[in-house]
């Protein structure tokens, strides 16, 4: 029978030392899948823009981003959610004036409002996605403005009480530091974005594997039938999952594939 595998991209397809690259026992694991007739997605909280040049080339079957805002099947956009423009505006200026830097993430474009030359993510940021995406990265000005979700960076003069008054109702919070926030309109994940794919497709999540490697993944991986979750993955995430296989490095994927026979 064929499955549909679902894939995180950081630690999981791609390294997460400073090459990030797709080993190529990942490649030809993915590969070997296909051709068993097996479908292959990606499924991230990145928004599309914001995703390897050489993982959209690779040849996946879709694509689901933006942690479920964004979902795309064989080249073919299914769903998309949009902030409305006027909101977009109004939450920029709001988090500009509460002290925060902030990356937004739009389906095609990122924007970002801070000081890129010294603050660490938005280094980072800048480094490594203008090597990456079709469009360079823009500030909030730009006539094209508009996003999907964010990512908030809180500063020591940022006010909190203010951003949770503002946006606990309508995005969720996802912590990746304590103090890098990425923000997920509510009613969106992983999980959601795959349950929508699956409808439009009349498949099961009891055919779906997930592969996973961090907390954000956690409603994806118990969504599936099948989880899976990388060598690096922290215990809270190896609890929920069936199989935990070896470090993406380590030929973590090609490990998995082949403990449940699918290559």
């Amino acid at each position: 029978m064929s499955a549909l595998l679902f894939f995180d991209i950081d630690g999981t397809l791609l390294t997460l030392d400073d090459r990030h690259y797709i080993p190529d026992s990942a490649k030809d694991a993915l590969r070997q899948a296909r051709k068993n007739g097996h479908k292959l997605f990606i499924n991230t909280g990145r928004v599309k823009t914001a995703i390897d040049r050489e993982l959209l080339e690779f040849g996946f079957d879709g694509l689901v981003c933006g942690c479920g805002t964004y979902v795309e099947y064989e080249g073919r956009e299914l769903l998309h959610h949009r902030i409305p423009d006027q909101v977009c505006r109004e939450y920029a200026d709001f988090l500009e004036k509460a002290g925060f830097q902030t990356v937004f993430e739009g389906k095609d474009r990122l924007f970002v409002e801070g000081d890129y030359r010294t603050e660490p993510f938005l280094v980072f940021i800048y480094e490594y996605f203008s090597n990456n995406s079709d469009y360079p990265i823009e500030r909030p000005g730009h006539p094209d403005f508009r996003f999907d979700k964010f990512t908030a960076i809180r500063m020591p003069d940022s006010d909190m009480d203010a951003f949770h008054e503002v946006f606990d109702n309508g995005f969720t919070m996802l912590p990746h530091t304590d103090r890098i926030y990425e923000m997920v309109p509510r009613g969106f994940s992983k999980a959601t974005g795959m349950q929508f794919l699956l409808e439009q497709l009349g498949e099961s999540a009891d055919d779906c594997f997930a592969f996973g490697d961090s907390v954000n993944d956690m409603e994806m991986l118990r969504f599936a039938g099948h989880a899976v979750a990388m060598g690096n993955a922290p215990e809270e995430v190896c609890r929920i999952v069936e199989y935990r296989t070896t470090e993406v490095m380590e030929d973590g994927l090609k490990n998995a594939l082949l403990h449940y026979g699918l290559i």
